[in-house]
């Protein structure tokens, strides 16, 4: 969890070598769980979207 919101991953990276997925805060997430994600936005390495829920 960051100040802006939560960092993750998709289910096929890495997290040594992958890009971040940056979940803006807009619900509270637990560490460890599987979210689906709407991507938003993105960056030359990282994406940035909202939960579905």
């Amino acid at each position: 969890e960051e100040e802006d919101g939560y960092i993750g991953r998709t289910e096929f990276d890495s997290p040594e070598v992958d890009p971040e997925v940056i979940v803006f805060k807009e619900h509270s997430l637990k560490p460890g769980e599987f979210y689906n994600v709407n991507i938003e936005e993105s960056q030359a390495f990282d994406l940035y979207g909202k939960v579905l829920l």
